[in-house]
């Protein structure tokens, strides 16, 4: 598998998220024309984006519960089409390669299953780090310490 056949298989791949965020993600993301008493973060792939970029800051990863507590995300792939910011997560993600357990030189001499199990390692952490990111964004948004603001996200990530 060379390294755009890797991309691709990454970029197919459906992130989960847990069920229980639902209600969080209903008050902070835009689904649609519905109005809400925060300023939203957009579409509900940039709030899974910006709260992987809180875990990530934080250093905190949280485990998604078991898979029928959690709910298929879009693909990878889709969240922003004709954008380097899907190209950019995956650069800071894939930085984590001990936490990923492999070494960029032997990505090419590796089996599908061997490259299947790196792949599902890669979404894995990007599940955990955006969980991490939910539940820091749902415990301010519960004790009433969300600040409503158009700038919203930048503060957050500014003040950890």
């Amino acid at each position: 598998m060379n390294s755009q056949e890797f991309k691709t298989n990454i970029l197919s791949k459906r992130p989960r998220y847990a069920n229980s965020r639902i209600p969080l993600i209903q008050a902070l993301a835009n689904k649609g024309s519905r109005s809400s008493e925060y300023s939203q973060f957009g579409p509900i792939y940039e709030l899974y984006i910006y709260a992987m970029m809180i875990g990530i800051k934080n250093g905190s990863r949280l485990p998604l519960p078991s898979r029928n507590l959690t709910s298929d995300f879009l693909e990878i792939g889709k969240w922003k089409r004709e954008s380097s910011l899907v190209d950019f997560l995956l650069m800071i993600i894939l930085t984590k390669k001990d936490l990923l357990e492999f070494e960029w030189n032997d990505l090419e001499e590796m089996s599908d299953d061997q490259l299947n199990k790196v792949t599902a390692n890669i979404i894995t952490l990007m599940e955990e780090y955006a969980n991490a990111g939910l539940e820091y964004l749902e415990n301010l948004f519960e004790n009433g310490e969300l600040q409503n603001s158009h700038y919203m996200f930048i503060d957050l990530y500014n003040d950890l």
